[in-house]
């Protein structure tokens, strides 16, 4: 009997029985792990999986949770419990507006400095409709009350909090220029991307050169090698470029039409970005400028004094959008700023802050916050600890558990589950990247007790559908299966 087979057998002994010792109100029906194993699917990949009982306190049953793998979005959870934890769930980011020089006659005679400090939902389209006019009207409203309407220095993006070298060196090239691949600097705006919108062509293989940028990104330049995919194709349309490269290119498939096609991609320089349409705004709306726009990514600029303070929404809020829409850039600005809060001496700040924890992670290791980056390992057995860890912290339980996604009601699983026993009681949040796909979270079972549970596959041998319809399956049956 080969490996597989021998912990199929273990399973089948270990999981079992535990099912028979429920109450008798209750019956069960079996989990047999061994139907899914043996599927031809995952002939080819590597399985992680454990499922924790929360009030037995005890691990009920699991494949290889030793096993270390890529975690993808999943690796979230612990960016975000580790947010919560450091930072507070009433945290808010701050960002301010400073001048350097002094005020005469109406004038300012320097600089105007918007100093960020981490926030990455200034200007969000997570949190308001049009971020453009909300950020830049409290500006303009703190200028006026000091009766500021001429600027004869420059407007300076002040992103000097985070140092460049923050930026993940490990995340792949043909991520970097789409939106989920938006870097986190001290200063963030509008989430840091932009829209390309094409001129689509109803002949599949027909080439695209007619976009538009909007809104307008300072020096960037695009050059298209996209084509019209075939008739039902989706978006297959990649920019390709990385932080501050302002010469850029697209290629791939869009879908044939006659209309306009969107895709999003990543800033190059998020200060100057904000900086430059902050001159705009300032102009059309009776605030003079003479000097320039521009962005400062090293030490914090020195200045005189400060005009006010932005703020951002509470943290729970933040690691809510982070979690349901597995936001990449949220997740590394919540790394960064509690790294910012709770300083050790380390290379991999993640994972020695759930060791101090007590959490067992031999073998895991992080590049990133987000879970971006393909040599990130995590164990289901690292994983699950983490999570009956948040779940024992009842100070900060409840925002977490808030911020998953629900079973067929809400976030990346609002289309899994529906009509199932499944539905509204498994919160957990998912990962799909480069051949991962994996979910973890928590199951409330029928009887109301909870569990932990992390599933983790890389390199299954099917299409990412057809691996999402058959762990969505196998999760349904663990969940019925839970006494």
């Amino acid at each position: 009997m080969n490996r597989k087979g021998l912990l199929l057998s273990y399973i089948s002994i270990f999981f079992l029985p535990l099912m028979g010792s429920c109450q008798a109100s209750y019956q069960p029906e079996p989990f047999d792990l061994a139907d899914v194993l043996t599927d031809p699917c995952y002939e080819t990949a590597s399985i992680s999986f454990a499922v924790y009982d929360l009030d037995g306190d005890s691990i009920i049953t699991g494949y290889e949770p030793e096993t270390a793998l890529p975690p993808a979005s999943t690796q979230k959870i612990l960016t975000t419990a580790a947010a919560l934890l450091t930072l507070g769930e009433e945290f808010e980011f701050e960002t301010d507006v400073q001048i350097a020089g002094a005020i005469q006659d109406s004038t300012l005679k320097g600089d105007l400095i918007i100093r960020g400090f981490g926030d990455p939902a200034l200007g969000s389209s997570h949190f308001v409709q049009d971020g453009f006019e909300g950020v830049f009207g409290v500006i303009t409203q703190m200028l006026r009350q000091v009766g500021i309407h001429r600027i004869s220095g420059d407007i300076v993006g002040d992103a000097g909090y985070y140092s460049p070298s923050t930026i993940p060196r490990s995340w792949p090239y043909q991520h970097l220029g789409n939106y989920y691949g938006a870097f986190a600097t001290g200063l963030n705006f509008f989430d840091n991307q932009f829209f390309l919108k094409f001129h689509q062509r109803s002949s599949p293989g027909e080439p695209i050169v007619d976009l538009t940028i909007e809104p307008g990104v300072p020096g960037l330049t695009l050059r298209s090698y996209v084509k019209s995919g075939p008739p039902g194709s989706g978006d297959e349309a990649y920019i390709m470029g990385a932080p501050f490269q302002t010469n850029r290119y697209v290629q791939g498939t869009i879908p044939p039409g006659n209309g306009l096609f969107t895709i999003r991609g990543s800033l190059p320089d998020p200060a100057l970005f904000l900086t430059y349409h902050l001159k705009n705004y300032f102009e059309t709306h009776g605030i003079q400028v003479n000097g320039t726009f521009r962005s400062s990514y090293d030490a914090e600029l020195k200045t005189d004094r400060s005009l006010g303070t932005i703020k951002s929404p509470s943290l729970s809020e933040i690691v809510t959008v982070t979690n349901q829409k597995s936001v990449n850039l949220f997740a590394e600005a919540l790394g960064l700023r509690s790294m910012k809060n709770y300083t050790m001496d380390t290379d991999d700040w993640l994972l020695d802050f759930w060791k101090e924890k007590g959490i067992e992670t031999g073998g895991c290791h992080f590049y990133d916050f987000a879970g971006l980056a393909q040599d990130n390992a995590l164990s289901a057995r690292t994983m699950i600890e983490i999570l009956r860890y948040t779940y024992q912290e009842r100070a900060i339980w409840p925002s977490f558990l808030r911020s998953l996604a629900i079973a067929g009601e809400q976030g990346t699983l609002r289309s899994m589950f529906r009509g199932t026993a499944a539905q509204g009681k498994i919160y957990a949040k998912s990962g799909l990247v480069n051949g991962v796909r994996s979910y973890a979270g928590y199951m409330e079972s029928s009887s109301g007790k909870w569990y932990a549970f992390d599933l983790m596959t890389y390199n299954p041998d099917c299409d990412s559908g057809t691996v999402r319809r058959k762990l969505e399956n196998w999760m349904e049956k663990l969940y019925i299966a839970l006494p």
